[in-house]
């Protein structure tokens, strides 16, 4: 069945960037199932990405990547859900963050070009360590315990983050801290573009979830690493605003929809491949495929995927196309990704119950893709803050 989503895209939409996602989660899907029960690290996927010129989606044409638009590196992310969701995860950290920072012109020209060119040069596989045990999101508010102490030769950075997606492989993190200038911590932060191979950092294995293992969201620790005084990217003043804040959550919101709504629609296909080929012998042969009762589950769950996946849509080329009206659009952006990780996770359920008890078992990637699904609901905002949103532009 043709796809009538794909067949209003804007002829912006360059196609050739989402077949090389689709080639890449068809590559990625055979052994997705054996990275979550082993819970190890799917290095040859990251290689795989860096030799397609995947990581390098978002960055700039003039900085030497493909200039991804939202909509694009949106419809990639779900084709490469589709396939490996923990690998999307992981690489969707970087994709965001300079798709965000590009758009936005948030940080200094000169350290925007150093961090693409590694990118594009070196491969590298960046992810901002922000979250910490003490304060949880720093998307809620609160103070970093991570700090940054000024130095003659430098900052020397001390701390640990909390859910490093993609921690073993990564080789630069853009590392929160509070910043202490010589009287101790203050309430001014700042952002430092932190090798991994510096003496000091190391990654603790302490990710033990029930869904996303692959994606390795360990611990990122830093023991008095030196960085040198231009790794400072970007200073907070307290109270002030965040310049990366508007253009960056919008970017990070809607990618990760895409790539659950990716996981939502592998569940699908999978569930239709066991309809068509589960033919019980109370049935005399026939496939469940053909009873009604199916076909209205598969239905009700192609219409909710639909729906979301519409909705994303609509929103991502719309901040594309209508950038004077981004600030209107952000409530509607919020809501876009927090309808679709809820409807993405009553999706995967929805067809465990189209095939019953064999959804459980681990021949069929049901029972994993229920579990990495759910990891959606916990990216913000909720639904239900996403729902508070609406009704204050509403009101306003």
């Amino acid at each position: 069945m043709r796809d009538p989503l794909m067949l209003t895209l804007p002829a912006s939409v360059r196609p050739e960037l989402l077949t090389t996602a689709q080639e890449l989660a068809a590559q990625f899907a055979p052994r997705a199932a054996e990275h979550d029960r082993s819970g190890e690290f799917p290095h040859a996927n990251i290689d795989a990405l860096r030799a397609a010129g995947y990581l390098a989606l978002t960055v700039p044409k003039a900085l030497g990547g493909a200039g991804a638009s939202l909509l694009e590196t949106v419809l990639c992310q779900e084709a490469l859900g589709r396939g490996d969701g923990p690998t999307a995860l992981v690489v969707d950290m970087p994709l965001h963050i300079i798709g965000g920072i590009a758009e936005s012109n948030a940080w200094p020209a000169d350290a925007f070009a150093r961090v693409c060119q590694a990118v594009v040069a070196e491969g590298a596989l960046i992810n901002s360590a922000a979250s910490e045990r003490e304060m949880g999101s720093p998307s809620r508010g609160g103070t970093f315990a991570t700090v940054a102490r000024q130095t003659p030769s430098g900052w020397r950075i001390s701390g640990r983050k909390i859910y490093t997606s993609g921690a073993p492989a990564l080789t630069h993190a853009l590392i929160s801290a509070a910043l202490d200038t010589g009287a101790g911590p203050g309430s001014t932060s700042g952002v430092f573009l932190v090798r991994t191979d510096l003496d000091g950092v190391h990654v603790e294995p302490t990710w033990q979830g029930t869904g996303m293992r692959a994606a390795r969201n360990d611990d990122l620790v830093l023991n008095d690493v030196l960085v040198a005084p231009d790794d400072l990217l970007l200073r907070r003043e307290p109270n002030a605003p965040d310049p990366t804040q508007g253009s960056g959550s919008t970017w990070f919101q809607l990618t990760i929809a895409g790539l659950y709504l990716g996981i939502a629609e592998a569940a699908l296909a999978a569930t239709v491949e066991f309809a068509r080929n589960r033919r019980p012998t109370a049935l005399g042969g026939q496939a469940i495929s053909e009873l009604e009762s199916i076909q209205r589950q598969l239905g009700e769950i192609e219409a909710r995927l639909l729906q979301a996946r519409a909705l994303v849509y609509q929103i991502a080329q719309a901040w594309d196309a209508q950038p004077g009206q981004r600030g209107m659009l952000k409530p509607y952006v919020a809501h876009a990704k927090a309808n679709a990780t809820s409807q993405a996770v009553d999706v995967v359920e929805r067809c465990m119950v189209v095939v019953g008890g064999a959804s459980m078992q681990p021949d069929l990637p049901l029972e994993r893709l229920s579990r990495d699904v759910r990891a959606g609901l916990f990216h913000p905002p909720t639904l239900d803050a996403s729902l508070v949103g609406l009704g204050r532009a509403l009101g306003q």
